[in-house]
């Protein structure tokens, strides 16, 4: 086995797949009010163009696939493609991001087909912010989703908000306190530029994880747990507490260093960097017939362009991102 690696020495053992750039919410921070022009379906991956790829890296050290979206579980047929994904032995990592509006229907057939891991977005505990910041009064099924992921035993339920001054800050404590009586890891996430985000709009709603972690220590004694040395967060538990709370700052406290990830969208690009705007094109060479050799040799040069650092206010300085954060991958 020949390991992928970047320019900066890192093995790449991690890679984020987009099934969709579709969503049934319209996250203030992530889609613009009106939605963005879809894919047409024969621009979007396969599953077995996913698979192909999946099996390809499998043998080149990739040990952690995480299905993204848009919302994947818009994306018909979904528990097929996760269990072919964990019946690939190398890959001992699976999991799943989601709104969790769809989950409760779904919960048991991603469940039958092999997925343990969870990770949803919750932005507020309120009904009537979450039609502010979703766009959409789906709330109770986000709830009934969350809540039927935890009786089928889904472990760990990964809960994030993105935090934003003014719109949800206010809500920190007591989203931490979910994890008193819950098994969820609760996860502060620094608000990104992605999008066309202007400078003063990102900083004016900006709140970087050492004032949330400032917030929750005036309430909660929080003891730090050592995290994988590849981890994007910082972990602590509330003594007493069922689950824990985590921090992830991609702003205040780049974790560059040990970034392992790469992404793939939906109509089959990789992006190396999530800050960065180059993308490369492997949904081509894929579908006119590369072998195994030539598509390794496109990943490697998609590769070539992982920076080494990213550069978030940068690029926003420089007028944005071309896509936004649905058409990217969560």
């Amino acid at each position: 086995m020949i390991p992928l690696i970047d320019p900066f020495g890192r093995a790449i053992q991690y890679l984020r797949i987009s099934v969709t750039d579709r969503c049934n919410l319209r996250c203030v921070y992530c889609m613009p009010l009106d939605g963005v022009p879809y894919d047409a379906p024969e621009e979007v991956l396969s599953f077995d163009e996913i698979m192909r790829l999946v099996n390809l890296l499998a043998g080149h050290g990739l040990r952690k696939v995480r299905i993204t979206g848009g919302e994947p579980l818009v994306r018909k047929n979904l528990p097929e493609l996760v269990q072919r994904l964990a019946a690939v032995p190398q890959i001992t990592d699976l999991g799943l991001t989601t709104n969790a509006v769809l989950l409760e229907n779904q919960a048991q057939s991603l469940w039958d087909a092999d997925l343990r891991r969870l990770n949803i977005s919750l932005d507020t505990l309120q009904p009537d912010r979450f039609v502010k910041i979703a766009r959409f009064a789906k709330f109770d099924e986000a709830m009934a989703g969350l809540a039927k992921a935890e009786a089928l035993g889904f472990a760990p339920i990964k809960l994030n908000m993105v935090v934003m001054r003014g719109v949800n800050d206010d809500e920190i404590l007591d989203m931490a306190a979910l994890s008193l009586d819950h098994p969820y890891d609760v996860r502060f996430l620094e608000y990104m530029p992605i999008g066309q985000v202007t400078p003063w709009e990102w900083r004016a709603s900006y709140v970087s994880n050492e004032e949330v972690i400032q917030r929750l220590s005036e309430r909660f004694e929080l003891q730090p747990i050592e995290a994988a040395s590849s981890s994007t967060s910082r972990v602590f538990q509330i003594p007493g507490a069922v689950g824990r709370v985590g921090v992830i700052n991609p702003i205040s406290h780049k974790f560059c260093a040990s970034c392992n990830r790469l992404r793939l969208t939906a109509n089959g690009a990789l992006v190396p960097c999530l800050a960065d705007n180059y993308e490369y094109d492997i949904k081509t060479p894929l579908r006119a017939g590369a072998s195994d050799e030539e598509l390794i040799g496109h990943v490697k040069a998609a590769l070539a362009h992982k920076p080494e650092q990213s550069d978030f206010e940068g690029r926003v300085e420089r007028g944005g991102s071309i896509r936004i954060m649905a058409q990217i991958g969560g």
